[in-house]
């Protein structure tokens, strides 16, 4: 460890235990910042051995380290392990914390609240590429930034070098050669000197660094080359307002980027902010000449510094400086003012107002940013950003009673508006009605459907009516902003059809465009002979006639079942095929009708002497037996008397006969449908 390092760690063990009661919420030396994607400000205090966060609506959160100086609690709560003068931190977007362990010569990670050590072994010196980086030897490091890829960079400061912890956990040099010391521009940034580098940032493949006590920015492009990008080496103040690389800086430390491509400098032993364009013109953001304290609400040009450590710029574009021996953080806002940030002044306060029209404004210094969010009968409800200080809702329909709360947005602090009770009108729906099928037919249901939105928020409830003209054809209750109805029987035709939302408690009626709805005639078919309809046939010989049966209104896809009436007596038919489904084209059938060839002979027209016979036996038997049957006599008599009467099927006699052919199908309804058609059959 050389002097100068000693001494350092001499003056950071002092300072430790000097402040080591002191509360949590009086910060002594803020050095490294870092802002989540939601705003909150994260800052390590080198003094405290501590990182703690800003948040957005003004609260102070310790974060990591129990304010004792060591190095412990690796796999535990954060909050119960202790670090050495951290004075560097930067965040992933996932929300993994990386902590510049300074005084243990490591690099800690913080991931839900637990801490490990990300890389080196806590013993300081130069070791490790290209292995594990928890094997590597680091030695003081102070500044981190990650890259595009997610890799860490560090400033590796008392080593003189850049080192890079990929993905995977790897750890590599990538500037620096370790010797104390200003050479190498324009050439590869392996094998330039640093000295004691102790500020980085980066974007778009290039690599900025702040090489303190060479009194430059330095540069690493895409293609490993490095160059300077401002100071002339000499230690001073000057330049503003020209080119960077022609100016004076003093021990300049902690980098940030803007979002138009300006790098920020804490330009520490000149006590100043300064500001690097995209062109490459320097100027003087905050500081003046004199080192040592001011107000809250000082012109920035205008104000004490005290050795700044460290910039970051938040998510809504303010800029944030480490004041560090001054104890504190001050915020640059838009209009050229220092403040402190929000939780760093207790007594600020921001001003909420709601009105009834739907709009929440909130007052404070400069144009607060952030959200607001309404509490509406008590339970949370819609959030809007603001703009302009203003954030406009669109209310539920109703009395009701609502506040408006501001989360902040760091330098404002959160706030609550009073609350007030209004009532405000039937929000407006948007209803839609779906075109209904093309191949709806008439006789069948007709299922209509409705969307029913809200284009301000909140969901319908409620009836819509499905008219035709002043009638309504169906009824439907709405589910998730859906009705749905049935119109059971419409007609073969043209109908005009329109969705009417009835409304609720919070939204107002309204009705969709009318729709036109075609319905077809539902499919049917036609059965008639092809040929003569007219046969003639001798006794005994077969009639045939060809029918056909046609589908109407579209294709019938149901079997017809074929039958024939009106047949001579003796005369049999049958049909090939005797079952057909026309489809969308024509299905033939045959008729055949076979006659009966010869005549049924009469039976004889006298039947009383067989029916007698049947008592001759009577008197073979005993008296008592024929007395008991003589009774049955007559009766017999009678009946075989009859028999003159009874009349014989007549031989098919020569004639015309009309026959009637029935066609018997289902259509798509359901119904049962017959048609039929008639042919003569002559006998001769």
């Amino acid at each position: 460890m050389s002097a100068r390092q000693l001494a350092i760690a001499i003056t950071l063990l002092i300072a430790a235990r000097l402040y080591a009661q002191v509360t949590p919420s009086s910060i002594l030396l803020p050095t490294g910042m870092a802002y989540d994607t939601a705003g909150n400000l994260y800052f390590t205090d080198a003094n405290r051995h501590q990182v703690f966060e800003s948040t957005l609506g003004g609260q102070l959160l310790l974060i990591a380290g129990t304010g004792t100086q060591g190095y412990a609690g690796d796999n535990g709560p954060a909050t119960s392990a202790q670090l050495n003068s951290p004075q560097a931190l930067t965040i992933a977007t996932n929300g993994t914390l990386y902590i510049a362990d300074t005084g243990n010569n490591v690099v800690r990670a913080i991931t839900n609240g637990t801490i490990t050590t990300l890389a080196g072994t806590g013993k300081p010196g130069y070791s490790g590429d290209s292995g594990p980086a928890t094997s590597a030897q680091l030695d003081a490091p102070n500044a981190l930034t990650l890259d595009s890829t997610g890799a860490l960079l560090v400033c590796d400061s008392a080593n003189n070098r850049i080192r890079r912890i990929d993905i995977t956990g790897t750890i590599t040099t990538i500037a620096g050669t370790g010797i104390q010391g200003f050479s190498g521009d324009n050439g590869p940034a392996t094998a330039a000197q640093f000295d004691t580098p102790s500020g980085i940032a980066t974007a778009n493949g290039v690599i900025y660094i702040a090489d303190t006590h060479n009194h430059r920015i330095r540069i690493i492009d895409s293609s490993g080359t490095i160059t300077t990008l401002a100071g002339t080496g000499k230690p001073g103040y000057f330049g503003d307002n020209g080119l960077a690389t022609s100016a004076q800086l003093n021990s300049p430390r902690g980098l940030a980027l803007t979002a138009t491509g300006a790098l920020l400098i804490a330009d520490a032993n000149n006590q100043r902010i300064r500001s690097i364009s995209a062109t490459g013109t320097i100027t003087t953001l905050a500081g003046g000449p004199t080192q040592g304290t001011t107000t809250d609400g000082t012109t920035a040009l205008s104000a004490n510094l005290n050795t700044p450590r460290a910039v970051a710029i938040s998510p809504f574009g303010y800029s944030i400086l480490a004041d560090a021996p001054n104890h504190t953080l001050r915020i640059l806002v838009t209009n050229g003012d220092l403040y402190l940030p929000a939780a760093f002044a207790p007594t600020r306060t921001t001003a909420v107002t709601f009105i009834a029209a739907g709009t929440a404004t909130v007052t404070g210094i400069s144009t607060p940013q952030g959200a607001v969010q309404l509490t509406i009968d008590g339970t949370p409800g819609p959030t809007a950003t603001l703009a302009s200080g203003a954030a406009t809702f669109s209310l539920p329909a109703g009395a009701h009673t609502i506040t408006a709360t501001y989360t902040g947005d760091g330098l404002n602090p959160a706030a609550t508006s009073s609350a007030i009770t209004l009532s405000a009108g039937k929000a407006a729906a948007t209803v839609i009605m779906q075109p209904p099928s093309p191949n709806d037919y008439a006789g069948m249901p007709l299922l209509l459907n409705a969307n029913v939105t809200a284009p301000t928020g909140g969901t319908p409830t409620g009836t819509v009516t499905f008219l035709e003209g002043p009638t309504t054809i169906a009824t439907a209750q709405l589910t998730a902003g859906i009705a749905s109805g049935v119109y059971l029987a419409p007609t073969a035709g043209s109908h005009t059809i329109v969705a009417s939302y009835l409304g609720d408690a919070n939204f107002a009626p309204g009705s969709a465009p009318p729709i036109t709805a075609i319905v077809k005639p539902i499919p049917d078919f036609t059965i008639a002979t092809t040929g003569t309809t007219n046969q003639t046939a001798a006794a005994g010989a077969i009639a045939t006639y060809n029918l056909n049966i046609t589908p109407q209104n579209g294709a019938f896809t149901g079997a017809v079942s074929l039958a024939v009436s009106g047949l001579p007596f003796g005369a049999t038919a049958s049909f090939a095929p005797p079952q057909v489904v026309p489809g969308a084209s024509v299905a033939a059938t045959t008729l055949s009708v076979q006659t009966l060839a010869q005549p049924i002979a009469h039976l004889a027209t006298h039947t009383t002497a067989p029916y007698a016979l049947l008592f001759l036996p009577l008197i073979f038997l005993r008296r008592k037996s024929r007395r008991l049957l003589l009774p049955l006599l007559p009766l017999v008599l009678f009946i075989s008397g009859c028999g003159d009467r009874v009349n014989q099927p007549p031989t098919p006699a020569a004639g015309i006969y009309t026959l009637t052919v029935s066609a018997t199908g289902t259509n798509l309804a359901g119904i049962l449908v017959v048609h039929t058609t008639t042919v003569t059959l002559t006998i001769e």
